[in-house]
């Protein structure tokens, strides 16, 4: 633990310099491990991003998630109108993803996309990092893309949370990890989430959750997505640091917690 707090510094120092921002994590390693949640329906965010999801799945997801009381429903943005009437004044707060699954489009492309959702009402947004620019070490047009994805989320006459995903499993390395958490930080992002569920190479990893909740500390919340199916699973992620759970078997998860 000491070796990865270290190394997390260290990198902070070195993003900070290459930026000439600040990059200043609140590392809190006696914050981990984390009790298990006694109640996983607070973690949720229940979610179909599926490119044959239609109407009527969403209907059911939105119904599903007043009946249990989850935290959000995720959906792609085609949706938005859909999921702002059906959740309006239940509590359930509305979730959008951007520039996914890729992450690859314009910033230009990704602004226009976020504006669209936050003015139809979505309270949050999930937006890809562009992991080509990362492990190419395109580490200023990584930081600019968050930023101006934050702008729009946070300046608009609706304010919007936003989660960024690093797609932990495509970066590989934990200084890919480490860093990507960093630009996130530095570029006004409320979250950091591990995975879009679409890579071939895996979704959620504990280990990966650990990382990230190192480097977010008390400034960054994180979540965990991609593969969490049942409820071991998504306690060991609230274990390791997560704050928000994304999942389509989010009624077999809480349906199976004792």
């Amino acid at each position: 633990m000491e070796s990865l707090v270290a190394r997390i510094e260290e990198r902070a120092r070195h993003l900070e310099g290459l930026l000439g921002v600040p990059v200043r994590p609140n590392v809190k390693p006696e914050a981990l491990p984390r009790s298990c949640a006694s109640d996983l329906v607070k973690y949720i965010d229940h979610t179909n991003l599926n490119l044959d999801a239609r109407p009527a799945d969403i209907d059911k997801l939105c119904d599903e998630a007043i009946e249990f009381g989850f935290t959000a429903v995720c959906v792609n943005g085609c949706y938005a109108r859909q999921i702002t009437k059906k959740l309006a004044g239940s509590g359930v707060k509305t979730c959008c993803v951007i520039g996914f699954p890729l992450g690859c489009t314009t910033t230009a492309a990704k602004i226009s996309e976020t504006r669209e959702l936050v003015q139809l009402g979505v309270q949050e947004i999930d937006m890809v990092i562009n992991c080509g620019w990362l492990k190419a070490g395109m580490y200023k047009e990584v930081y600019e893309d968050i930023k101006a994805i934050a702008s729009v989320c946070h300046y608009g006459s609706k304010p919007a949370t936003l989660k960024v995903i690093l797609e932990c499993t495509c970066l590989e390395t934990d200084d890919l990890i480490i860093d990507a958490s960093l630009l996130s930080l530095a570029a006004g992002a409320d979250f950091i989430k591990t995975s879009t569920g679409m890579y071939k190479a895996g979704g959620a990893k504990a280990e990966h959750v650990r990382i990230m909740r190192l480097v977010a500390g008390d400034k960054m919340k994180v979540k965990a997505a991609g593969g969490i199916r049942n409820v071991e699973t998504a306690q060991e992620m609230v274990c390791s640091g997560a704050d928000r759970i994304g999942a389509s078997a989010s009624v077999a998860i809480c349906g199976g917690q004792v």
